[in-house]
C-alpha cells in the first residue's frame, strides 16, 4: 500500500519527465535521442546534448522505463510502475536476507518497523528516477560482499549487478565500491581473500562493457554551463557536513541512534555497529568529494545521491536497538515505535534539535496523504494544454524546467524557446521556434513569482508589434512539492498565498508581430 497506492496521481515532475521523454525516445530510436515529436527536450537550454542525443547520464534507466512508456501510454503510472516494482524486488530481498541468516523475530520486527517508518524509501521508490535501481542494486551487491562463498561464478554476477550500477549513477557506483575497498583492507580480507583470477573474473567484465558505457554517456565530456562554479577544499567540507545534517533532514535514518552505533562499539564490541558506521561516513565523504553539486550555487545537498546509504542507516538504527535494549521484547518495540514511527530522535542542528518541522510522524503524514492526495500544478496545466489548445501551438514555460512535465503529459503543444540564439552546429535545422527571441510564441505559462518579470517583458515585447493579454490565472500554488526529498516535500495543501505571484499565469498572444523579434537585436 505505501509503495504502490496512488501511485501515478501526480504528474511528473521535471527531472522524472526529463528520464520519461528519455524512455520515449529510447522506445522509438533505440537511442536517448533528444527530439521528441516536434519537441526538444532541451535541459539547461540545450547546453548537456551531443547531436541532439543525451549524452552525460547513465542510460539504464532510460531504457527500463522504455517500454512501459512506449506500450502503456504518457500517464505517470506507466513511467514510475518498473521502479516500484524494483522497489518491492529490493524489499522482498532484504526479507529473504533475513532469512537466510536465520535472523531472529525480534529482529524481523525491528526492521519491518524500520522499513514501514521509512518514508524517504517509499518516496524514492516511487519515483521514475534511478533511484530505485540504485539501492537495489547497491543492497544486493553488499549481501554478496559479505557472503561470498567462494564460487568464481558468483563474482560474475557481482559484477554485472555493478554494472547495473554504474549504468545507473556513476556517483554511487564510486562511493559503493570506496567502502568495499576499505571493508575488504581492514576487515573482508581476513575472512575470505580473493585470488588473482578472482580478481580478473570481478573487474574484466566491467571493463569490457562498462567503459564502453562510459565513452559513449560521458559526464566528464559535458561543456562547462553558468551553472557549474568551482568548488574548493572549502566547500567540499561544507558539502560534506550538509550531507550530514541533510541524512537527517530527509529522515534516512534515526540520526541519535546512527550517533550511537560506534560509541556502543566501544562497549559491547560488536564489530557490525563499526563497520556499518565507518562505511556510512565514508559514503558521505566520497559523494561530497566526487558530486558535480555547485556549492556556491546551494543551499542543501543534493540528497538524491545518498539514497543507497538508507538501507544502511535502517540496519544501523536496529542493531543499536537490539544492543540498548538488551533484545528484551517489552523495551525494543516501544523504543523502536518511537524511533521510527516519529522524529523524536532525530536532530538537525542545536537550535532545532528536534528538526525543521518539530516533533512529527511523518509515516503517519504520509498514510494521511495517500488517503487524500493534493492537487500538483503540472495536471492542471497540462489538463488546460489538452483542452485548449489545438495540436502543433507553441507555448514557452518560464521557468524554463517547468516545461518538461507539460511536455510529457501534454505533447500537442511545442514548447519553444528551449534553445539560445544563435544555434549551434547540432541545433541548426531545428524548427525556429526552438530559439529564444526568433519567433513569438502563441502561449506564456508563467509559474510562480517569476511572472513579475515575465510580464515585463511580454511588455518589453510590444515594440515589435508583439502584445500578450493574461487570459488565465489557475488558483495553485505554483511549486512542486510533492518531490521525494522531505525537506521540499509537504504532505499538506499549500492554500495560504499570495495569487498576485505566486500561483500559475497564463497569457496569449493577441496581435501577430511586425517583424521576427531578432531582427531588432
Amino acid at each position: 500500500m505505501l509503495l504502490f497506492a496512488r501511485l501515478g496521481h501526480y504528474a511528473l515532475w521535471d527531472d522524472e519527465a526529463g528520464l520519461a521523454l528519455s524512455a520515449i525516445g529510447v522506445w522509438r530510436t533505440g537511442d536517448t535521442t533528444a527530439v521528441i515529436g516536434h519537441n526538444i527536450f532541451a535541459y539547461r537550454y540545450g547546453y548537456e546534448l551531443r547531436n541532439l542525443h543525451l549524452r552525460y547520464v547513465p542510460p539504464l534507466p532510460s531504457y527500463l522505463a522504455a517500454p512501459f512508456v512506449g506500450l502503456m501510454g504518457t500517464e505517470s503510472l506507466p513511467a514510475r510502475l518498473p521502479f516500484a516494482l524494483l522497489g518491492m524486488t529490493c524489499i522482498i530481498f532484504i526479507l529473504w536476507w533475513l532469512a537466510r541468516i536465520r535472523a531472529a523475530p525480534l529482529t524481523w520486527i525491528l526492521l519491518g518497523l524500520a522499513i514501514v517508518g521509512n518514508v524517504s524509501l517509499f518516496l524514492y521508490f516511487r519515483q521514475a528516477r534511478y533511484y530505485s535501481v540504485a539501492i537495489v542494486a547497491s543492497v544486493i551487491l553488499v549481501y554478496q560482499y559479505l557472503y561470498w562463498e567462494g564460487k568464481r561464478r558468483s563474482l560474475i554476477l557481482f559484477a554485472l549487478i555493478s554494472l547495473c550500477l554504474w549504468a545507473s549513477n556513476y556517483l554511487n557506483y564510486v562511493a559503493l565500491y570506496t567502502c568495499f575497498a576499505l571493508d575488504y583492507s581492514l576487515w573482508q580480507r581476513k575472512r575470505r581473500p580473493l585470488q588473482w583470477r578472482d580478481w580478473v573474473a570481478l573487474f574484466l567484465p566491467q571493463i569490457v562493457i562498462g567503459l564502453p558505457i562510459a565513452l559513449i554517456w560521458n559526464p566528464l565530456a559535458a561543456p562547462v554551463t553558468p551553472y557549474d562554479a568551482p568548488n574548493g577544499v572549502v566547500d567540499k567540507a561544507v558539502l560534506f557536513w550538509w550531507n550530514l545534517r541533510d541524512l537527517t533532514r530527509c529522515e534516512f535514518g534515526v540520526s541519535v541512534l546512527l550517533v550511537l552505533a560506534p560509541v556502543l562499539f566501544m562497549f559491547v564490541r560488536d564489530l557490525w555497529l563499526l563497520r556499518g558506521s565507518v562505511a556510512l561516513l565514508l559514503y558521505l565523504l566520497v559523494t561530497a568529494l566526487f558530486s558535480p553539486q555547485s556549492i556556491p550555487l546551494s543551499y542543501d545537498a543534493d540528497v538524491r545521491y545518498l539514497i543507497p546509504a538508507i538501507p544502511l542507516c535502517i540496519f544501523l538504527a536496529v542493531a543499536v536497538i537490539q544492543v540498548i535494549s538488551f533484545k528484551k521484547w517489552w523495551l525494543a518495540v516501544p523504543l523502536a515505535l518511537i524511533a521510527f514511527g516519529t522524529t523524536a530522535l532525530q536532530f538537525t542542528t542545536w537550535r532545532d534539535l528536534f528538526g525543521r518541522d518539530g516533533f512529527r510522524s511523518t509515516i503517519v503524514l504520509y498514510a494521511r496523504e495517500l488517503l487524500h492526495p493534493l492537487d500538483d500544478p503540472y495536471t492542471e496545466v497540462a489538463k488546460w494544454i489538452n483542452s485548449h489548445l489545438e495540436e502543433g501551438r507553441s507555448v514557452w514555460v518560464v521557468p524554463y524546467y517547468k516545461a518538461y512535465p507539460l511536455m510529457y503529459h501534454a505533447p500537442k503543444a511545442i514548447y519553444a524557446w528551449q534553445l539560445s540564439y544563435p544555434p549551434e552546429p547540432q541545433f541548426a535545422a531545428l524548427n525556429p521556434i526552438h530559439f529564444q527571441g526568433i519567433v513569438p510564441p502563441d502561449y506564456v505559462i508563467a509559474f510562480g513569482p517569476i511572472v513579475r518579470d515575465t510580464i515585463k517583458f511580454l511588455r518589453d515585447g510590444e515594440v515589435f508589434g508583439v502584445e500578450y493579454k493574461q487570459i488565465e490565472t489557475l488558483d495553485l500554488f505554483w511549486r512542486d512539492l510533492y518531490r521525494p526529498e522531505l525537506i521540499w516535500r509537504t504532505f499538506t495543501p499549500v492554500t495560504n498565498f499570495d495569487r498576485r505571484s505566486e500561483a500559475i499565469y497564463i497569457f496569449q498572444r493577441v496581435r501577430p508581430p511586425l517583424v521576427t523579434m531578432n531582427q531588432t537585436g
